[in-house]
C-alpha cells in the first residue's frame, strides 16, 4: 500500500472500528476478549491490498521476530498450534532422517489438549498417558520414571497452562534413561526456567497463537529449534515435502523450483496471520505483564481464603499464566459442579482445566484400553479444578468483582453442602 491508502485506512479505523466488548452473551467476565485493534487489521489488510497473501516475505519476518522473543536460534510458522504439534511429531519419522520408529513409545501428560496425543499417534508411534501433579499442572515425576520402559524413546512434555516443568529434572530423567525430549508450549508464551523460554530444551517447541491465547495470529502456531538442519526439515515437512534450497546443474533431475525431497503437509500460514503477529509482539511484553499482575492479585485472594489453593511452581521457574486455575481445596473440594453452576449464572464463564482427564474422554480409546483412576492426579484436577478468564484487557474493576463473585459461590456452596448433610 502506498503512504496515502495507509492514512487513509488508518483514518478510516480511527472513525469506524468500534472498541470490543467487554462482555460476551450472557457473560459478563467471559474467558477471553480480543487483545488485538487496528494496527492488527491495518497490517492483515495491506497484505491484501498489496496482493501478498500466500506464505512469504512477512512470514519470514514473524519466524524470525517469534525467534527472537524465546531466544532460539529458528522458528517455522504454521497454521495453529495443533499443526505445530503435528508437524514436530512427523518430524520424529522423518524418512531422510528418523529418530524414532512406528511402534516405538512416547510418554504425554494426561491432562493436556488433545493433539499432542493424536500427532504421535498419527506419526504411527505408541503413546502412553503419564500421570500430572495436581499441584503443578504438569507430568508427576514419580510416575513418568514408573511408566519408562526398553520401548519407551521420547517424552513429550506440556508446560500447562503458562506453569513451566521442573526441566532440570526432566532433563536428568532424559539423560538417565537416553529419552529425546520435544515440548508443547501453546498455553505457555512468555514462561521460563532457569531464565530460558519454554521450548527451548529438546528437539523443538511448540506454540500457539489461537485468539484465547497470550498472543494470536487469528489462527496460528509455530515450532522453535536451535538447528538449522531442524528447521529446514520442518520447513520441508510444512509445505508438501517441498524443497527450494539449490542443488548444481549437474546433479538436478527435475525443475529445481518443484523438487519435492520428502513427504509432507500444507500447514502454511498466510501473510495476514504473520502480520498479524508481527503487531503482536510489540504488545506481548505489556501483556504478559498484565497477566502477571492479575495473576498475583488472584494469588493474594488464594492465600485469604482456606477454600483455594495455589499452583506450585519449581524454584527456578518463571510463570505466564493463561488463565485463572481455580483449584478448590478443604471443604470446598468436592463442590466442584455447584460452584460452576453459581458462577454460570452470575454470568461469570468457566471451563475444565483444558479438557480435564484426557483418559475420560470418549477419545481415548484410541490410546488403549484406560482406567481413568489410574491418574489420580489427572482426576483431582478433573473433578477439583476449573478456570476462569485472565486477559489483559479485564480491567481491575471487573476482575475484582470476578473474585467477589468466585468467593462467594465458593462460600455459598460450602454451606450448602454443610446442609445437605446434616439433613
Amino acid at each position: 500500500m502506498n503512504t496515502d491508502a495507509v492514512k487513509s485506512l488508518d483514518q478510516w479505523l480511527d472513525n469506524n472500528l468500534d472498541a470490543p466488548k467487554s462482555e460476551r452473551g450472557k457473560y459478563w467476565f467471559p474467558l477471553t476478549l480480543p487483545t488485538f485493534g487496528k494496527e492488527e487489521i491495518a497490517a492483515a489488510t495491506a497484505c491484501m491490498c498489496d496482493y501478498q497473501t500466500s506464505m512469504g516475505a512477512t512470514t519470514r519476518e514473524f519466524e524470525k521476530g517469534f525467534a527472537a522473543f524465546a531466544g532460539a536460534q529458528d522458528a517455522v510458522m504454521v497454521n495453529s498450534g495443533s499443526s505445530a504439534d503435528l508437524l514436530l511429531a512427523f518430524h520424529l519419522v522423518n524418512p531422510l532422517k528418523p529418530r524414532m520408529k512406528e511402534g516405538d513409545e512416547i510418554l504425554v501428560p494426561a491432562v493436556t489438549w488433545p493433539t499432542q496425543v493424536w500427532s504421535p499417534l498419527m506419526a504411527g508411534l505408541k503413546v502412553k498417558l503419564v500421570d500430572v501433579d495436581p499441584q503443578t499442572l504438569n507430568i508427576d515425576f514419580d510416575d513418568l520414571r514408573s511408566k519408562i520402559t526398553s520401548r519407551t524413546k521420547c517424552l513429550f512434555a506440556v508446560h500447562l497452562m503458562g506453569y513451566p516443568c521442573d526441566m532440570q529434572e526432566m532433563q536428568n530423567i532424559c539423560d538417565e534413561h537416553g529419552l529425546l525430549l520435544i515440548e508443547d508450549c501453546c498455553e505457555s508464551i512468555g514462561a521460563k526456567y532457569d531464565g530460558t523460554h519454554v521450548g527451548n530444551f529438546g528437539i523443538g517447541g511448540t506454540f500457539s497463537f489461537f485468539f484465547s491465547h497470550h498472543m494470536t495470529t487469528m489462527e496460528g502456531g509455530m515450532v522453535i529449534c536451535n538447528s538449522e538442519e531442524d528447521a529446514e526439515a520442518l520447513r520441508v515437512l510444512r509445505a508438501h515435502g517441498w524443497s527450494r534450497a539449490h542443488i548444481p546443474v549437474s546433479q538436478q533431475t527435475v525443475d529445481q523450483r518443484f523438487q519435492f525431497i520428502n513427504w509432507g503437509f500444507n500447514l502454511r500460514p498466510t501473510e495476514l496471520n504473520a502480520a498479524f503477529g508481527l503487531e503482536q509482539l510489540k504488545k506481548l511484553d505489556a501483556m504478559n505483564e498484565r497477566r502477571d499482575e492479575l495473576a498475583q492479585r488472584f494469588d493474594e485472594y488464594i492465600d485469604s481464603t482456606p477454600f483455594l489453593d495455589r499452583i506450585s511452581m519449581p524454584a527456578k521457574g518463571t510463570s505466564c499464566p493463561l488463565a485463572t486455575v481455580v483449584r478448590l481445596a478443604g471443604s470446598a473440594s468436592k463442590c466442584r459442579v455447584d460452584v460452576l453452576n453459581r458462577l454460570e449464572e452470575a454470568g461469570v464463564e468457566t471451563r475444565p482445566v483444558v479438557t480435564g482427564n484426557l483418559a475420560r474422554q470418549p477419545a481415548a480409546k484410541l490410546i488403549g484400553d484406560l482406567d481413568p483412576t489410574d491418574f489420580p492426579g489427572a482426576e483431582e484436577i478433573h473433578h477439583g479444578s476449573f478456570y476462569v478468564g485472565l486477559n489483559p484487557m479485564f480491567d481491575d474493576v471487573m476482575f475484582e468483582r470476578m473474585i467477589r463473585t468466585l468467593d462467594t459461590a465458593v462460600r455459598e456452596s460450602v454451606e450448602s453442602s454443610k446442609t445437605s448433610k446434616v439433613a
